[in-house]
């Protein structure tokens, strides 16, 4: 992305700003108050960016976690829990990483003391920056299921910081760009087209993917009205590959081939015109050899764990395109 950085508000405060400078990160610590901060961050992110633990001390209580779906549980809690315990309840948690680490934070500030003063995001992946740190939602895994213990409390603040998005591998580049063109195959049939006919750089994914689902979630904060659950696309049988893979499937390449899933299922059962899907399947940034993963992960020796995890998840459906910018809710796993 360029050397530029936006600093999104929450639905709560309804806006956004961009602000500028090298080393975003450094110049949104200085406007930390004097209330209490707990830092959670990747300890990867740390070590890469030395810079984050400077603009930090004396600032700050910072806790590293090992990043990752195992991050997100009962036991990290506690952890954090522990850490904090004498700190008040109007403390400032700030959580640095990538979608596990934001989660996890979100819940620890949604339940500590029955709830922060303030919570701040700072996605460092693309995939956070479009999907996580937008919404509000926080989730820990129990019994091997995904995200089935979890809260709604949006952040007060997103500081989104291009620096840290430098060091990221291709693979998480690519989780990040599937999940904002998701986006925007559900919701934006004028923009599909157009990035279809030339794929848009990171800077614009993310600047329209936001913008996207902030849009639906202030229309549905809570998924009460049903109009949230569009952002699902890809995640019925994504979440079960994850937790089938015992999370060793990224959650973005997971959610692709949710997404072909979700395409096929589309053709079989007459929603999804066989052009649309060839039309999304190519646009799609996914990784090669996509298809043959589907494959294997479908496989007759997998479908009645798949069937399991699908009937543990929260989910109760699938999303299945009519064509970019439609779609309908189906009941079950498809055939």
């Amino acid at each position: 992305m360029k050397a530029k950085a936006i600093v999104s508000l929450s639905l709560r405060q309804r806006g956004e700003g961009w602000g500028e400078g090298p080393n975003t990160f450094t110049v949104q610590a200085h406007r930390l108050t004097d209330t209490p901060v707990l830092a959670i961050a990747d300890e990867r992110v740390l070590k890469l960016h030395p810079q984050v633990a400077k603009a930090l001390a004396g600032k700050a209580t910072l806790v590293s976690l090992r990043a990752g779906e195992r991050a997100k549980s009962l036991k990290t809690l506690e952890l954090l829990t522990k850490r904090a315990l004498t700190l008040p309840r109007k403390l400032t948690v700030l959580a640095i990483g990538g979608g596990t680490i934001g989660d996890v934070a979100t819940v620890f500030a949604h339940t500590f003391k029955r709830g922060v003063g303030r919570l701040i995001h700072v996605p460092t992946t693309l995939l956070a920056a479009v999907d996580s740190s937008v919404g509000g939602k926080g989730a820990v895994n129990v019994a091997g299921a995904k995200n089935v213990l979890g809260v709604f409390h949006p952040a007060d603040e997103t500081w989104l910081c291009p620096e840290f998005f430098t060091t990221l591998t291709e693979a998480q580049r690519r989780e990040g760009r599937i999940e904002a063109w998701k986006m925007v195959v559900t919701l934006d049939a004028k923009r599909f087209a157009q990035w279809a006919k030339a794929a848009p750089g990171d800077d614009e994914l993310v600047r329209v993917a936001r913008a996207l689902k902030h849009a639906v979630v202030a229309k549905d904060p809570y998924e009460t009205k049903g109009l949230r659950v569009v952002l699902n696309f890809g995640h019925t049988l994504g979440h079960a590959i994850e937790s089938l893979s015992h999370f060793r499937v990224r959650h973005g390449e997971a959610v692709g081939l949710g997404m072909l899933y979700a395409l096929d299922v589309g053709v079989k059962t007459g929603v999804t015109p066989g052009a649309v899907a060839e039309q999304v399947e190519a646009a799609l940034p996914l990784a090669r050899g996509a298809r043959q993963q589907l494959a294997a992960w479908l496989a007759p020796t997998n479908r009645a764990a798949l069937r399991e995890l699908i009937r543990a998840d929260k989910k109760d459906g699938m999303i299945l395109l009519r064509r970019p910018g439609s779609w309908v809710m189906t009941k079950g796993f498809g055939p």
